[in-house]
């Protein structure tokens, strides 16, 4: 292998001191450039060295003639990256893993939801012709529940509903001021019913000791709060069992 087939590779010549010692080249201290005896561009010497390396016990002519068919077909006017490419590595999907958990927004707490009023409905939203819509809607998802059931088996279903913007009344308390109120649900949740009564009142009842009831279609269902003590997403998952129960 002679210099002139090198001659495109002197861009390798100008290398740091460090590098062409680790590399076995003679370098001239004061010109910083390779000596003659080190003039030969770097990636030819480095393929026959490490070919060399990798044969083990051949002879050394076998070597030079392994490195130079190496050189002629694999790398001679071949273009390379210099730089290894940013790999799917660990470190880096470790970080991009970092990233998106700091990047992705965090959940309210409790405490948050509560200091924030969250779930509070202000005062000029408490009007019984707003929620109206909404239990255009409930209807329309009952009847879409309803189906053609007979009202034995709707009760299965019902259970399950979701009851935001349906009408119900307490049929039966122990706190007699409870009885008789009824609106539409504007808020359910794992204890109370918040309803909004036709004189535009945010009333707070509770599930417990009460029973109400709600209308679909020709049929009137009864619903004990005491068996009710769910939120809306878990009991639609929840298998209710047949309980007795204690009449108010």
């Amino acid at each position: 292998m002679d210099n002139k087939d090198r001659s495109d590779l002197s861009l390798y010549d100008r290398l740091p001191e460090s590098v062409q010692q680790s590399a076995g080249l003679d370098t001239d201290p004061a010109a910083g450039l390779s000596t003659a005896s080190g003039a030969r561009a770097f990636i030819p010497q480095y393929v026959e060295s490490a070919v060399a390396a990798s044969s083990g016990s051949n002879s050394q002519s076998n070597s030079a003639e392994s490195a130079e068919k190496v050189y002629s077909s694999k790398i001679k006017h071949k273009v390379f990256l210099l730089d290894t490419p940013a790999g799917d590595s660990s470190d880096a999907k470790e970080r991009q893993r970092k990233r998106k958990r700091n990047n992705k927004a965090k959940p309210l707490t409790s405490k948050e939801k509560r200091a924030l009023n969250v779930y509070e409905i202000p005062n000029e939203s408490r009007k019984y012709d707003l929620f109206m819509p909404l239990h255009e809607l409930w209807k329309g998802y009952m009847e879409e529940l309803f189906g053609s059931t007979n009202p034995l088996a709707f009760t299965q279903k019902l259970l399950k509903a979701d009851f935001h913007g349906a009408i119900i009344t307490v049929a039966r308390s122990k706190c007699p001021t409870y009885i008789g109120a009824s609106g539409i649900v504007a808020q359910e949740t794992e204890n109370v019913f918040k309803i909004i009564t036709p004189s535009n009142k945010l009333l707070v009842i509770p599930k417990v000791n009460n029973v109400f009831t709600l209308k679909v279609r020709e049929s009137v269902f009864t619903v004990h709060g005491n068996q009710f003590r769910y939120r809306a997403a878990q009991r639609s998952s929840k298998k209710f069992k047949v309980k007795p129960t204690i009449d108010l």
